[in-house]
């Protein structure tokens, strides 16, 4: 009997992919009225090699989220050859209020209305402080606390997903059995692969209707959805699953 659903945060519950090019845009173009010498595209060219530096940092476990979000723009502008001084804080906290004010909810985020007789909760990779950008900011900016049971932030936690310890405390915050649990997500490798393994069902939220073909067992999700509504029929299923075997 499945007792509680999980969701992942971004691009699962709000569109943060276009927040973040909204921000990147803006910034961009203040940095280049500061800069003038310096083109857009040598600042496009740096800003992937720093965020593909970092994140490999990241994934390696040599650093967190909040440090990566911290080492951003002092990393940019080092490759840039321009001073660390007080343009590139300020350039650092525009960034960050602007991405988190373009953040928005998707249209079916309604259906956790719907979903009052389980535990709902949160699973998400993340920085997990009171910074404009961390993913503790974006749930209450998003007035995702008062719909939801529970927040789960691997800052918090200390292991990102995949990782099998974060989805085992979700569920002992829940205190459901992982088998008692659903999780719907926007990325096999973070969520399908994490959830598998952690015994979890497997909901992928396919928005774009991208082609999946999985490489590995682990990598099938258990669901394929393209709404969020479609997770009723996902929690019927599995609730007359049950009630027959």
């Amino acid at each position: 009997m499945i007792k509680a659903v999980f969701f992942d945060l971004d691009e699962t519950l709000c569109d943060s992919d276009t927040a973040w090019n909204i921000a990147v845009k803006e910034t961009f173009q203040r940095l280049c009225e500061h800069a003038p010498n310096v083109s857009e595209e040598a600042i496009t060219e740096a800003w992937t090699a720093v965020h593909a530096k970092l994140f490999q940092q990241l994934n390696a476990g040599k650093c967190s989220m909040a440090e990566v979000r911290d080492s951003r723009f002092p990393c940019l502008f080092k490759e840039l050859d321009l001073p660390t001084d007080q343009a590139m804080e300020e350039l650092s906290n525009f960034f960050c209020s602007r991405y988190l004010t373009s953040l928005y909810l998707y249209d079916d985020v309604a259906v956790l209305e719907k979903l009052h007789t389980y535990h709902v909760g949160i699973i998400t990779n993340g920085a997990h402080d009171d910074h404009t950008d961390s993913q503790l900011s974006k749930v209450r900016y998003l007035g995702l606390m008062e719909r939801i049971q529970s927040l789960t932030i691997s800052g918090e936690i200390g292991v990102r997903k995949p990782n099998l310890e974060i989805f085992k405390v979700a569920c002992e915050r829940a205190d459901v059995l992982p088998e008692e649990a659903i999780f719907v997500g926007d990325s096999v490798q973070n969520d399908i692969i994490g959830a598998n393994r952690a015994g979890i069902t497997s909901v992928l939220i396919n928005r774009k209707s991208e082609a999946l073909i999985p490489q590995i067992a682990d990598e099938q999700p258990d669901y394929t959805i393209s709404n969020l509504h479609d997770i009723l029929s996902c929690l019927e299923h599995k609730q007359d699953w049950h009630r027959y075997n």
